[in-house]
């Protein structure tokens, strides 16, 4: 009898060490792994290249340890941001790759094979932006160390491969800095991300169960913030996340693995779209008691970590509260006096604490790297290459302001110069030689009834890089500014051009903040012009989910600004 219970308890404990014995020997190669800090949890990988054949690629991470991952040929792949394919990737080069499933979806790296020898351009910086100061740009590194580089002339962006000005760089943006040799602090190549460091949604639900084999939460009773209130989700909802992810409560981390332990507990969670599937970016366990306000900061007190609104709530905010801010996860110390917000608290009393604080403010530019400019007025004197406004206007914190003094802009052959009355582009000695160069107080042009034009104008400094041009001033007066996202397009017969606004918000220059619309707002392009990256796109380039600033008179949009 006891011989036979030895048996059975030996063969139990044979089955769980084999079990055991297999699971780790399974992670070993990569392709599974039970580890909860595997490249697979958090959905990408950094380091060098191993060995690379038809099928796989394996992978030595800066952190330590070796894994040999699928590579498709679906796969995405880049050397230097151009595309490359599987040959041109060595045993040696740094690269780093995207991961849905067990498999890479895109991977990129850059030409020096010897790391002995650093080509122009080859070392390379990864990280998310945590401050920009005109010429100088701190990083938040993979390791979580700050580092600071700088911009000069010469540096050169690139999003999604295309070149851009460093004026759509954004605080919370994912980048790759290159640099010429390895002991310059000065950049020459800036990769940013693309929309995959956006976040799609801020969602609100219980805790049903966790699945720590797929990275998985299940929710219920799920809400989405829209239009600065929560809107009900019908049925459950099943989001991805990393291992590595941020989760907290009452500003203290804990492990994504502990999460289960939370089953029933309801949880605020910031979504992006990673390769067409939501998936979980910054999560918070929520307090007792929730409070929404939607107000304008007054004052923050960084020693104690509280800020006071408009209203006089003071509410203090942690390393766990998920600010967002341009749609990007910021830390706090993005925060700003004067930013206006929407503030989810939790406590009770005068003990509030935030869980959750979403930065309105959008302005012309993301950050003092740009000197852009929105101006409107009567073109006085066009000659070639320069532009005379009589009495402009200028934006101003969001409203127009006037000028008794001429001002002077630049165009030049690069300049998109626009016939709002004819809906064309025209070149730029068309608009000096034709009829949009009037001198009112000549013979010729009184005989004539001729008048000066009038224009807005999208500059650079005092370059005008896009300027609209039509035969009167529009009233001013009823124009306001608007922010918001790109809901719908459509183009048809009975209203033209026209998009859907979500989100939207107006400026007030009596409160001196951006208020929320309860409801999308209908904005016509036909007389419009849209600006994107500098220069002049029309309204097929615009797409779903874009960020825009609006100037419009009603439902008639005038300058539209497409922000990154």
């Amino acid at each position: 009898m006891m011989k036979r219970i030895f048996s059975r308890k030996t063969a139990i404990l044979m089955l769980v060490l084999t079990l055991v014995c297999t699971a780790i020997s399974y992670g070993a190669d990569g392709i599974a792994q039970s580890d909860l800090n595997t490249p697979y949890r958090a959905g990408y990988i950094e380091g060098y290249i191993k060995e690379i054949d038809s099928e796989t690629i394996t992978i030595e991470r800066y952190e330590g340890g070796v894994y040999k991952i699928l590579l498709p040929t679906t796969a995405a792949l880049q050397i230097d941001g151009q595309q490359a394919k599987r040959i041109d990737f060595k045993p040696g080069m740094e690269v780093y790759a995207e991961i849905k499933g067990r498999s890479i979806q895109y991977m990129d790296s850059f030409s020096t094979q010897n790391l002995g020898y650093i080509k122009p351009g080859s070392k390379m910086r990864t990280g998310t932006i945590k401050f920009i100061d005109r010429n100088q740009i701190t990083i938040n590194t993979p390791m979580g160390k700050d580092e600071t580089y700088y911009i000069s002339p010469a540096t050169v962006a690139l999003k999604k491969g295309q070149n851009v000005p460093l004026s759509v760089l954004y605080i919370g943006d994912r980048v790759k800095l290159y640099f010429d040799n390895i002991t310059t602090d000065i950049i020459s190549r800036i990769s940013i991300e693309g929309d995959s460091i956006k976040i799609e949604d801020l969602y609100k639900g219980k805790i049903v169960t966790v699945d720590e084999l797929e990275n998985a939460i299940f929710l219920e009773n799920v809400k989405v913030l829209s239009e600065g209130k929560w809107e009900d989700i019908k049925g459950g909802l099943r989001i991805s996340y990393s291992s590595d992810f941020p989760v907290y409560i009452e500003g203290y981390e804990i492990p994504a693995n502990n999460l289960k332990y939370y089953k029933g507990k309801e949880i605020y969670a910031a979504i992006k779209d990673f390769f067409g599937e939501a998936k979980i970016e910054r999560l918070v366990v929520k307090g007792a008691y929730e409070t929404t306000y939607s107000d304008k900061i007054k004052d923050i007190n960084w020693f104690s970590e509280n800020l006071e609104l408009a209203n006089n709530r003071n509410i203090a905010f942690n390393d766990g509260t998920i600010i967002i801010k341009s749609n990007r996860i910021v830390d706090k110390y993005s925060l700003n006096s004067k930013s206006d917000g929407f503030f989810i608290a939790n406590g009770k009393g005068k003990g509030l604490v935030a869980d959750v604080i979403y930065i309105y403010n959008e302005d012309i530019n993301n950050t003092n790297i740009g000197q852009n400019n929105i101006y409107a007025g009567r073109l006085d004197e066009i000659v070639e290459y320069s532009v005379k406004l009589k009495n402009p206007f200028l934006v101003s914190k969001h409203q127009w302001e006037g000028f008794e003094d001429a001002k002077e802009l630049y165009y030049d052959n690069d300049t998109f110069i626009y016939d709002l009355e004819e809906d064309k582009l025209i070149t730029s000695k068309e608009f000096y030689t034709k009829r949009y160069a009037v001198d009112e107080d000549s013979e010729y042009a009184k005989d004539r009834n001729l008048r000066d034009w009038y224009g807005y104008m999208y500059t650079d400094g005092d370059r005008i890089s896009v300027i609209g041009v039509q035969e009167k001033l529009d009233s001013l007066l009823r124009q306001r500014m608007t922010i918001g996202t790109v809901e719908s397009i459509i183009d048809n017969n009975l209203v033209g051009k026209e998009i859907t606004i979500r989100e939207a918000k107006d400026w007030s220059s009596r409160h001196e903040k951006w208020i929320p619309k309860e409801m999308s707002l209908k904005v016509n392009l036909n007389k419009a012009i849209i600006i994107k990256q500098d220069k002049l796109i029309t309204y097929q380039d615009l797409e779903v989910g874009d960020s825009l600033y609006i100037i419009r008179d009603d439902y008639k949009g005038k300058v539209i600004i497409v922000k990154e």
